[in-house]
């Protein structure tokens, strides 16, 4: 009704709203056998009064007073703010109890009322109905996680059930063509929908039948749905970071690739199939991998391409540059997209969103990546509720966007608030203890009680020992601290080893993952004073990643600086500690030039070994260099967020431009 006057879609819904003020259960059961599908779900939302029809729970990305009220709701939703005697308060971490997540849970969960025992019959045959209905899928998000509030987070499960249980005839194939056509937007829906471990068993079970019962005359329909299924499920078990299955599907998408890529004269655009492949490699850290596919993606496009396929590609590309460092290339394709006026659907906006954050972020636009995770927040919980796969990862991605924009004021509080809200959805929808998105939760946990750990004793004593306090007092204080100190330190060490102990299960010894939780421990036993054990993990952590990626590579150089700090501070190895700084900077100034971060911590390591050593000269020229790297990166990020690309033309998504921007072209396309 989108497209009537104003008079008819309002005398529309005047019927509507009578129709449900009459509505009773048997009248129900009626409306969802017999009416089309697109009035029927209009009515399930009228008659369930979602949020009581209140839009403060609307975001619309196309107009800004919409966009403040997000970011202050998805402030909220962080700080675990509660009412209190008519005001908002944060909940601090040492409230942090179940029934503290329980209450909070509670208050942001979707409110309905299902007077007419609706969730009763939202069973597969009326899922398959409703799915169809495209321009109101937000809608169908949200009742279906109603449908998951009433009956339980093992819904999906059962549904997914069903459907893998229809018996289907071999040599049907009209009844072949229909199932799969069944399974596939299942599929597709409990996948966007968040539910991606069922989301994987429907679409296993699709590529089963498509591969060994149906009998398809046309070769090219036969791959289309093929690629299909395989694109999606190799997305959501790579998401879902079940790395067992996502190998296996990854072997069946190339294949599929291959066929299609040779195919003389071909018109299928598989650009998100690329994507999917793209994501798996980034998944794994493994981004220069990642970025070969996602330029292959842009590349795939076609001018007849549907914009929000273009929109999708081009959004992948910013995020991968962006973790690349390839900051100018991302602002650039940010700046383009920004020239599209058209309104996007919530979930997508909100994934571009997700990636431009990932930008922001590298790119020291603190503000702007936390209030793009804020507006994250608000519309996941809003579109799929509280307890959901999408909100806890949000969460999460929040939380160590938050610990990077707060290491340097030491306020982590917000960053713990996050983690923990995160860890708890997903033990309470059910992810097993042993899985890679919960134990890198848990993995993120450890850094950010690491910090707190370490700046306890400076805060603490602060706050608790003043002029007054006698020395006995003090004393016992300063034990207390360090106990809470050992306490914090001893649970994030425990975090750390189950994560490489869950990473060597997952994707073995020679994996960046694994990388990382080497990398990860050698900190830790750091701050824990076991320096042995620090300098094992460090050495162990290099050699997985020039094993992988080369010797000359910016992961290795982040993990060599880890090491010089080490020889620096604690093993006094200067010498040893010089040569890995100086190392670590030459990598990083042929990568990604002067203004790159990571230079700032060589430069200011090899101060304090050119002060150990008392080479003047050389302290001198590196305090030099300290204050031209602010002066340097400070110019070339203004000159990053200001500069105008005049090529850049309104609503116009132009192929030829994305690819000039690739390529660093100065053409004028």
């Amino acid at each position: 009704m989108s497209n009537s006057s104003p008079n008819v879609e309002s005398l529309y819904n005047k019927s509507l709203n009578q129709f449900c003020d009459s509505m009773n259960e048997e009248i129900l059961q009626n409306v969802l056998k017999w009416l089309p599908p697109s009035i029927s779900l209009q009515m399930i939302w009228k008659i369930l009064r979602v949020n009581d029809g209140c839009e403060k729970f609307v975001y619309n990305h196309m107009l800004k007073d919409s966009e403040i009220s997000s970011i202050n709701r998805g402030r909220e939703i962080a700080q675990m703010s509660l009412q209190n005697s008519g005001y908002v308060a944060p909940v601090s971490y040492r409230q942090m109890s179940s029934e503290t997540h329980e209450g909070f849970a509670t208050i942001q969960q979707t409110k309905f009322v299902d007077c007419f025992n609706f969730s009763n019959y939202f069973n597969l045959t009326l899922f398959s109905k409703l799915v169809d209905v495209t321009n109101y899928r937000s809608q169908l998000f949200t009742i279906f996680q109603i449908c998951v509030q009433i009956k339980g987070f093992k819904f999906p499960q059962h549904l997914a059930d069903e459907w893998i249980q229809i018996e289907i005839e071999d040599d049907n194939d009209n009844i072949n063509v229909h199932h799969i056509e069944q399974g596939l937007k299942l599929g597709f829906f409990l996948g966007d929908a968040g539910w991606f471990n069922e989301c994987a068993l429907v679409l296993s079970h699709t590529y089963k039948i498509i591969t060994t019962k149906w009998v398809c005359l046309d070769r090219n329909l036969e791959l289309v749905k093929i690629i299909q299924c395989l694109t999606k499920w190799l997305l959501v078990v790579s998401n879902y970071h079940n790395f067992d299955e996502a190998k296996i599907v990854l072997q069946h998408m190339l294949q599929t690739i291959d066929i299609i890529e040779k195919i003389e004269g071909r018109t299928l655009c598989i650009a998100y199939a690329y994507v999917a492949v793209s994501q798996y490699y980034y998944v794994l850290m493994e981004f220069n991998e990642a970025w070969s596919w996602a330029v292959k993606a842009v590349y795939e496009l076609r001018d007849k391409s549907a914009d929000i396929l273009k929109l999708l590609v081009i959004s992948h590309a910013i995020r991968v540059c962006s973790v690349l460092n390839k900051l100018s290339t991302a602002k650039k394709l940010i700046n383009q997209l920004h020239t599209y006026e058209k309104e996007i659907d919530q979930n997508i906006y909100v994934d571009m969103l997700l990636n431009e954050a990932c930008y922001s972020l590298k790119a020291d636009l603190a503000k702007d990546s936390i209030n793009s995770y804020y507006i994250a927040l608000d519309s996941r919980r809003n579109l799929f509720g509280y307890y959901n796969l999408h909100t806890a990862i949000v969460f999460v991605d929040y939380a160590y966007a938050r610990y990077v924009c707060d290491y340097s004021t030491t306020d982590f509080n917000e960053a713990m608030r996050s983690i923990l809200q995160g860890i708890f959805i997903m033990e309470k929808i059910g992810l097993p203890n042993d899985n890679m998105l919960l134990v890198n939760a848990g993995r993120i946990k450890a850094l950010i009680l690491e910090e707190k750990a370490l700046d306890i004793m400076d805060r603490g004593i602060d706050i608790y020992i003043h002029e007054g306090i006698r020395d006995l007092q003090a004393d016992g204080i300063k034990r207390l601290l360090e106990r809470m100190k050992k306490n914090m330190l001893n649970e994030a060490e425990a975090l750390h080893l189950k994560a490489l102990k869950v990473s060597l299960q997952a994707v073995g010894v020679k994996a960046l993952l694994t990388a990382k939780s080497y990398c990860n421990l050698g900190r830790l036993y750091q701050s824990q004073e076991k320096y042995t054990q620090s300098e094992q993990m460090h050495l162990k952590a290099i050699e997985i990643k020039e094993s992988i990626l080369g010797k000359d590579n910016p992961e290795v150089a982040l993990s060599l600086g880890h090491l010089a700090s080490l020889y620096t501070y604690q093993l006094k190895k200067y010498r040893d500690a010089e040569e890995l700084y100086l190392r670590s900077k030459t990598i990083y100034e042929t990568t990604y030039g002067r203004q790159y971060t990571g230079l700032l911590y060589d430069f200011q390591g090899l101060v304090e070994v050119y002060r150990e050593l008392n080479n003047t000269e050389k302290l001198n020229q590196y305090n030099e260099n300290i204050f031209r790297f602010h002066e340097t990166r400070e110019a070339w990020l203004h000159q990053v967020h200001t500069a105008v690309d005049e090529n850049c033309t309104k609503d116009d998504l132009s192929l030829e431009k994305f690819k000039c921007i690739l390529n660093e072209c100065a053409c004028d396309k």
